[in-house]
Formats: structure tokens, sequence, C-alpha cells
């Protein structure tokens, strides 16, 4: 019969690879042509960092635009979790007229996203108004 020590001992172990193999299950493969064939508008980005912790967590992989029925402008910026937890954040995409001036109306709202520990994913936005020009996507930690 086990001495109370040696049962510890053995639940600390189940433990532990029950816990190991629970982290390494939230991290995301992926696979893509080692040539890619897609030709993107990359938008050089300003970015204002206020919340540092989410910028540790949360990187900014790149951004471009397009145009979607002729005059529409569509935003897509793609996101990494540096991290290998799962990590839930809400973005929001503000839109900018071309004097500057943000847009009023029908935004969307803040939208709320969950990536896995390491997963890259692309989130987008449509203006609402042709006049939009320029946009502003805000991000913010759960």
């Amino acid at each position: 019969m086990p001495t109370p020590f040696v049962r510890a001992a053995a639940l600390g172990g189940i433990a532990a690879l029950a816990l190991l193999a629970t982290g390494c299950a939230t991290s995301v493969n992926t696979v893509s042509r080692a040539e890619a064939q897609a030709t993107p508008n990359y938008v050089n980005d300003q970015r204002v960092i206020t919340d540092s912790t989410l910028g540790r967590k949360l990187a900014i992989v790149s951004v471009n635009d397009g145009k979607v029925s002729g005059d529409l402008l569509r935003v897509q910026v793609t996101l990494e979790n540096r991290s290998s937890k799962p990590q839930a954040f809400t973005y929001k995409f503000d839109w900018i007229s071309q004097d500057g001036m943000e847009l009023s109306g029908p935004t969307g709202g803040w939208k709320q996203v969950q990536l896995q520990g390491r997963e890259v994913r692309a989130v987008s936005a449509i203006a609402t108004n042709p006049s939009a020009v320029d946009f502003r996507l805000k991000l913010r930690e759960n």
C-alpha cells in the first residue's frame, strides 16, 4: 500500500501532466503556401500603446486596405497572440474623412474576439460611408 507521500507525489505528477497537456492544447498550428499568391496593399501604420500589458500579449503583424463596391474603404489588420495562453479582447474601427474628422454613424461598435495561444488572425471592417479615407483601430483587453 503506497504511503500518503507517494500518493500525493503521484497525484501531483498526474496533475502536472494534465496541466502541461492543456497548455499545449491552446496553441494553433497553421499551414499556407510557401510562395504567397496574394499581393496585399500594406499600410504604413502609427501605433499608440496605452495598455502595455495588452501590447506585450498582442502584436499587430500587418495592416492592409482596399476598396469594396468601388468606393467603400475596407481595412484588414492581422493580429498575433504572443502568449501561449488564449487571449480575449475587443476591437473597434473608427472611420475618418478627408478633412481628418471622425465620421459618425453605425460602426458596429465593439466586437469581441479570442485568439488561442500563438494564433494569428485578421480582423477587418468596411466603412459605412464612402467619405471615409482613413481609419483608427482601437483594441482593449477583456
